[in-house]
Parts: structure tokens; sequence; C-alpha cells
């Protein structure tokens, strides 16, 4: 489908892991000289496109970094910069005919005061005035998944269970009705989520995983270099990677820093470390990491891609990131210590296999100590029901989705 008549498709992404999961979007989108415009809201994110491996291949990306205050005079000072009637403006001069951002509020129903609503035209946060500006000119809006959940059930943690508790049981996605399409990458992930909230369901997409499929990934390894890690023990037989779990998913963080110092004593391994891409939801004090230090335990920094890590080691273990599902598409072994997670917490692992699921820190610690270690079985479903069949089809799909939703629009006014 050839969409460069369409007009110009408006990208806002917000953070690192929001950019790893729209580029493919993007690079698929742009195969045929459709327009993208990329408005970039943090360092973190503008990084991230700025230097992906694709955009010098889609001279048709233009990218725009909105700057953010380091205080809060400066982001409101930037609010009110891109108010409402300067977007407008800007959306009508460059064509604008679809805005695409990742999941996250939408704009609620109920009208606020006279009194809100002024001070929302001229002031309010970005990604969301942007929301309000396509709503004016019946820009159609869609929020694509900035993730991919291994999740079969939602999450039941502290604030989640406040949240619902507040709000007759239910998380308040109400607002996500405003958007033309809530895009998710599994049927799975969708029913879970619209049967524990308050958004009806009617505008949710199911187009597969952009980021997580056997056309992406390979193309994102051919383009990335591996790690440079200290060289390993002579006692080491492999290179473990263990990516630190978000901890507000009902993850033990005892149990997992004592897995960690366990690993580490057995001397068969060099340990590599590396944080979640949300870091503050998978950060340890500094004194859990002075207690894990040894020569043959390695951490790393946030600006060193899980991609490059995943190539440079031989196995990877995570309780419940979607990075997991690199190591299954490249062959390589996935260990995951459900031990380490409440037994509330069912997902597509237990269902479909592609893990090896280990009960215990003695489990564990036997199965890395194997001499050969092999990827965990798969269902022959897996692909499929996970990743939504074949990538081309799932990045074509992507595509070819957006472009009819940008050609039903009216003309803006």
């Amino acid at each position: 489908m050839v969409g460069h008549e369409v007009g110009t498709f408006l990208f806002v992404v917000t953070g690192k892991a929001d950019a790893d999961h729209l580029g493919p979007v993007i690079w698929s989108l742009t195969a045929d000289r459709s327009s993208v415009r990329v408005f970039t809201t943090t360092p973190a994110a503008q990084h991230a496109i700025e230097t992906a491996w694709w955009l010098a291949e889609r001279p048709n990306v233009l990218v725009t970094h909105v700057r953010t205050g380091s205080s809060r005079l400066g982001r409101g000072i930037r609010n009110v910069r891109w108010n409402r009637w300067t977007l407008t403006r800007w959306f009508r001069s460059n064509g604008v005919r679809i805005v695409v951002r990742e999941w996250g509020e939408g704009i609620a129903a109920p009208q606020p005061s006279l009194r809100r609503r002024v001070l929302r035209y001229w002031a309010t946060d970005f990604s969301t005035q942007v929301l309000f500006a396509a709503r004016k000119l019946n820009i159609p809006t869609v929020a694509l998944p900035h993730g991919h959940s291994t999740k079969t059930t939602v999450i039941k943690n502290r604030h989640v269970q406040a949240v619902m508790k507040a709000n007759n049981g239910k998380l308040a996605f109400a607002d996500r009705d405003s958007y033309d399409a809530y895009v998710f990458c599994s049927k799975y992930h969708r029913d879970a989520v619209v049967a524990m909230s308050t958004m009806s369901g009617g505008n949710t997409r199911i187009w597969g995983s952009a980021r997580f499929n056997d056309d992406w990934v390979p193309r994102l390894y051919q383009h990335t270099k591996e790690a440079a890690l200290p060289a390993m023990t002579d006692s080491a037989v492999r290179r473990v990677l263990f990516f630190l779990p978000k901890w507000q998913n009902l993850v033990s963080r005892t149990d997992t820093l004592e897995l960690l110092t366990a690993i580490v004593k057995t001397g068969k391994a060099q340990v590599v470390v590396r944080g979640h891409l949300r870091a503050e939801a998978a950060t340890i004090s500094d004194a859990e990491r002075a207690a894990l230090e040894s020569p043959r335990l390695v951490f790393v920094s946030d600006d060193v891609s899980s991609a490059s890590l995943i190539k440079a080691c031989d196995v990877v273990v995570d309780v419940d990131s979607s990075i997991a599902f690199d190591a299954v598409i490249l062959g390589k072994p996935y260990v995951r210590p459900r031990y380490l997670q409440d037994a509330s917490v069912s997902t597509i692992w237990d269902d479909l296999g592609g893990a090896h699921q280990t009960n215990s820190q003695q489990e564990t610690l036997a199965l890395l100590a194997q001499d050969q270690l092999l990827p965990a079985p798969r269902s022959d479903a897996f692909n499929n029901v996970v990743f939504g069949g074949p990538g081309i089809g799932v990045l074509a799909r992507y595509r070819d989705e957006l472009v009819t939703i940008a050609r039903g629009t009216t003309n803006p006014r």
C-alpha cells in the first residue's frame, strides 16, 4: 500500500523504551516515502531516535525535539510555547493527517470548568496538548504499545490495588476510549487489560508486535555491535546476562539478590547485570550493589543497549521483561526463575513454553551449571499468539492500518 500521498504522519515519542517500540513502525511506514515527523519530549527519546540505525535509511523522517525545562517554571514555559493555537497552526501547515503516540492517557470525556478549559488551551503537557489539537482538527489519534507484556493477567501490586479500590474495582482507563485506535500486540494482553479496566475495548486493535518478531529482531542485531565486556575468569564457562526486574511487579528483592550472589559464588559464570529500560523501577541501593561486588560480576550502565548485551552473552536470566523475547527469537537460552515472582502472576511462558522456568535457587543454579544449555521448547502456536505471526506481515499490518486510518479522516478545518 502506498502512503506517501496521504499526508504527514506525526509520532510523539516520550522515552527510550517508547523509541525502541515505535522505531520499527516508523521504519516500515516510511519505506514508501511516507512523510513522518517525530516529536521527542525527553533527551533520552531524542538520543534513541537520532542514533537509531534505521534513521539514515529514512530521509523522509524529520525529528524535532521539544525541549523540557529543568524546573517547574521551565516546563511551564515549554507548555505555553506549544499551546493549542500553535499546534493547530503547525498541524495545518505540515499537512498532519494522523497522530501516533505510545500508550498513555487519552482525553477524558467530562467537560471541565471554563477556567480549566482556558488554562488547558494555553498550557498543558505537550503529549496531551497534541491530542487536543488533533481533536480540534478531526485528525485521528492512535496509541501504540510501548512494550509487550509477558503477563496474561494484570499484576495487582499495591499501587494497582489502591487505584482499583478507588475506582470500583477497575483501572481508570476510560479516557483511552478517546483514541481512534488503541493497539495491543496480543489478544491475551488486550483481554486482561480490558477485563480489569473501565475502557470499553471498542477501539482496541491487535496488530502483533512490531518490536519482537522474526523480521525486526534480526535486522536490529545485524546493526548492533557486541558489548565490550571484561574477559571471563578461567573457571567461567558462560556469560549470564541478568536483567534486574521491576520490583513493583511482585518480585522478591531479597530472593533475587540472593540468587545473583549464589550464581557468582559458583564461579562457573560471568554475570552481567543490567537494569530495566525504565530504570527507576529496577534499581538497587549502593549498599546492595557493594554487597554483590566480585570480579565475576559486571554491572553495566543504562547507556549500554540490551541488544548489545544479549549479543555478547550466552544465556539470558529475567523474570518478567519482554526483552526475553529477543533471546527466544535469536535461539538463545532464556531462564526465568519463576519462584522470584508471586504465584498469583501468570505468564505466556506458563501457557506456551519458551522459557526454562525454575522453582528454587538450587534448581536455577543446577540449570546454569549444565555443560550444554539449549533453548527451552515452545509451542508451535507461540509465534502467532505472542508475536502476531511472521514479522514481515506484522510490520506491513502496522503500516497499512495506519495509512488506512489516516486516509479515512476528514480534511482539517
